[in-house]
């Protein structure tokens, strides 16, 4: 693995770590979620390295590694972040085909790319999207997302939502990078990318593939699948998982998710 860092459209600058294969073969970049880091990635990272596959992952402003780095943290700079990076991918690997990989919030910020930014891409793969979810925040939290920017307002998320494994269990449970709470002005602005999502989805023509669980109590699955169904791209494959929890890829079969996300990359970089 391999650890650099981008400059930003703000001249901020956001870490991002590589596995590196070789120069022709495809690329996934990798969208964490809204508490994780690219540090939950590794395991399939790995995994999509020694199958030769090249990939990237950055730590969102505000998250993990660049935690301390949060300002302009709004739909727009999170669109260019990404449209950044993709360039610096597109300049390593430039007859290579790139594939975004959006996990949970990660999957929100990948489908409002397209609202600003259509034809950067080879393929999306979403693993459990926060497009429709379930949190609930109290009314005295709601107020503060309005009228309180600055205060800190815990997630409602319980590590067990994430995966029944232990061995994950206990990784989540002392990751100190891990985000617990989340600044009220972030979730305003993660709220507001609802505005984008219609027109975004209609953008998206290009192959995606949609990994969903059966055991999710962060995001409403039927209203994904809903929205999946309305998509215009003429290659789209949905799987489901129905004994698995949010975090497909930390579950104690994960090698299937892990699989079959190779392949549908490999069956769509060479075709």
């Amino acid at each position: 693995m391999q650890v650099g860092q981008f400059e930003t459209e703000d001249s901020s600058r956001l870490y991002y770590n590589c596995w590196p294969a070789g120069p022709d073969d495809p690329c996934v970049i990798y969208l964490h979620g809204l508490e994780s880091h690219m540090g939950w990635f590794s395991n399939l990272a790995e995994f999509l390295n020694l199958k030769h596959i090249n990939v990237y992952a950055f730590d969102r402003r505000g998250s993990g590694i660049n935690k301390n780095n949060s300002r302009n943290f709004t739909s727009r700079y999170l669109s260019s972040d990404l449209k950044i990076f993709i360039d610096l991918v597109k300049r390593e690997h430039p007859k290579s085909g790139i594939f975004l990989i959006g996990l949970c919030l990660g999957g929100r910020i990948a489908v409002d790319f397209f609202s600003y930014h259509q034809d950067r891409l080879d393929g999306l793969i979403l693993i459990s999207p926060s497009l429709k979810n379930k949190l609930k925040f109290s009314l005295l939290e709601k107020l503060s997302i309005l009228f309180r920017p600055n205060s800190l307002l815990k997630v409602p998320i319980e590590d067990a939502m994430f995966t029944s494994n232990k061995r994950y269990l206990d990784y989540i449970a002392n990751d100190f990078l891990r985000l617990r709470y989340i600044p009220a002005q972030h979730l305003l602005e993660i709220a507001k990318m609802g505005r984008h999502l219609k027109k975004a989805s209609g953008l998206i023509k290009l192959p995606i593939l949609l990994m969903l669980a059966g055991i999710d109590e962060i995001i409403d699955t039927d209203g994904v699948r809903r929205w999946f169904e309305l998509l215009p791209s003429p290659d789209k494959t949905l799987k489901f998982y129905k004994d698995f929890h949010h975090l497909l890829t930390f579950e104690e079969n994960a090698d299937l998710v892990m699989e079959e996300i190779a392949a549908w990359i490999k069956g769509r970089a060479y075709a």
